[in-house]
């Protein structure tokens, strides 16, 4: 039996990075994309986020594409959210995302980071934080990047 550990910590941002991810109630929201992912044969290891973005770490089943499922994601995830009623302020997720690779021994430090994005987020803008990312990751960092 073959085996793949292709873990991926994924960002991406309402669109215009606009606050419309209602805090109380995005629990609905993660439990949508858990639904999505869990469909896909792929893991959702920790998600969380704020108003304006979200961050995911997944375990990618090695049969699909990252930008495949992303696309899937936004595209179910946007329509639910216009449908469901519980996000009136949202007009769709922005054009990019934003994803690096994972190794196990780095798992839990990533999921920790995700945890503790509200907390994080009241001293770093979304900018701020994407270019941190982008450097630890050995990544160079353009703000054209954002749409």
């Amino acid at each position: 039996m073959s085996k793949v550990n292709a873990l991926y910590h994924v960002v991406f941002n309402t669109y215009e990075r606009r606050p419309t991810i209602t805090f109380s109630k995005r629990d609905s929201l993660y439990r949508f994309i858990w639904n999505l992912l869990t469909e896909r044969n792929c893991k959702l290891l920790r998600i969380n986020g704020v108003e304006n973005h979200l961050h995911m770490l997944i375990d990618l089943h090695p049969t699909l594409s990252l930008s495949w499922l992303i696309g899937e994601i936004k595209r179910r995830s946007s329509r639910w959210m216009k449908e469901c009623g519980l996000f009136p302020k949202f007009d769709g997720w922005g054009r990019e995302y934003f994803a690096f690779s994972c190794s196990q021994s780095h798992r839990d430090a990533v999921i920790d980071y995700i945890k503790a994005q509200p907390e994080h987020h009241g001293a770093t803008s979304y900018e701020e934080e994407l270019e941190h990312v982008f450097k630890a990751n050995e990544m160079q960092w353009d703000s054209m990047y954002l749409s």
